[in-house]
This record gives structure tokens, C-alpha cells and sequence, in this order.
């Protein structure tokens, strides 16, 4: 398992100089994004810093919402959810989203999802156990989600991407 750092917009109550980040921040973001366990005195003496000048950083980053939270990456496949596909999804007409959002993220399969601009309006990434769980996902998007179309594609691999920010 390998914890990653989430981004998010900072909230409205933040002021331009609380919001803008040096380049330690940014050390300490990536730091994390590598592993987000690593204690304050290793994260200090990356950066530069003492432990509880790291601590202190980790924390402000966090009250300014731009560190939203720590997450543990579990290796899917290991937890009988290794059949990894995307589904575009098109609305039908009367199809509200916000009905839509609140279905399909309650499907067991769903990892994300996304509104999307193009030819499809959302993204949908799931995790099944195999393809019978990947055909009864896709049905139930067709069937009760208030899709029109489906466009349907197995992961086959996956090359891991630098999280790094900047």
C-alpha cells in the first residue's frame, strides 16, 4: 500500500499570501505524494527543516485545504477487483446528473467518476471482479443510470505517471 496526497481548491476564506506556496511546499507536497507516511523528522530533514517546522508546514498546507487528506493505494487485484475498465457514458436527455453521480457512485465497482467535456459526459473508472461483474455494472448504467450510450474499455495495463507537482 503506498498513501498518496489528494488535491483540492483552496477554500474561499484563504488570502492570496496564505494560499501561495514556496518551494519547501512544494518539496513537502511531493514528499508526501511519494509516501505519505513519512514522519515529520525525515520530511524536515528532506526540506530543510526541523521536524516541527515540517509538522507545522504539513498542517498549514492542510488548513489551507490544499493537502485534503492521506489515502492508503490498495493493489486492487489483491482484493478480488482486478478486472480495471473505463466506461464514457452519454446522458440521456431527461437524465439529471446529479441523479445520475449519486447512482453510479453507490455501484460496488466504481472508483471514480468524472464530468467530462467531448463526445461523452462522464468518465467512469471501475474495479470488477471479473466480466460478469463488468457486464452487470455497465447494464446497470444503461439500464437504471438514464444512460443513452456506453463506450466500454478494458485496462490492460497500466504505466504509473510522476505525481509530482510544480
Amino acid at each position: 500500500m503506498r498513501a498518496s496526497v489528494s488535491s483540492a481548491q483552496p477554500t474561499s476564506g484563504l488570502t492570496v499570501q496564505s494560499a501561495a506556496l514556496d518551494d519547501i511546499d512544494f518539496r513537502i507536497i511531493n514528499a508526501l505524494v511519494r509516501n505519505g507516511r513519512t514522519p515529520f523528522a525525515s520530511l524536515g530533514a528532506e526540506v530543510g527543516l526541523s521536524p516541527h517546522g515540517a509538522a507545522d508546514r504539513v498542517r498549514r498546507l492542510e488548513r489551507a485545504g490544499i493537502i485534503t487528506g492521506f489515502t492508503a493505494t490498495v493493489d486492487l487485484g489483491s482484493v478480488g477487483r482486478g478486472l480495471d475498465a473505463f466506461i464514457d457514458v452519454r446522458l440521456l436527455a431527461g437524465t439529471q446528473p446529479d441523479r445520475f453521480e449519486e447512482f453510479v457512485t453507490a455501484l460496488p465497482a466504481v472508483r471514480e467518476v468524472a464530468f467530462v467535456t467531448g463526445r461523452f459526459d462522464y468518465h467512469v473508472r471501475v474495479a470488477c471482479r471479473d466480466a460478469d461483474d463488468l457486464d452487470a455494472t455497465v447494464r446497470a448504467i444503461r439500464g437504471e443510470a438514464g444512460a443513452a450510450q456506453t463506450e466500454t474499455r478494458i485496462v490492460l495495463r497500466v504505466a504509473a505517471s510522476p505525481q509530482a507537482v510544480s
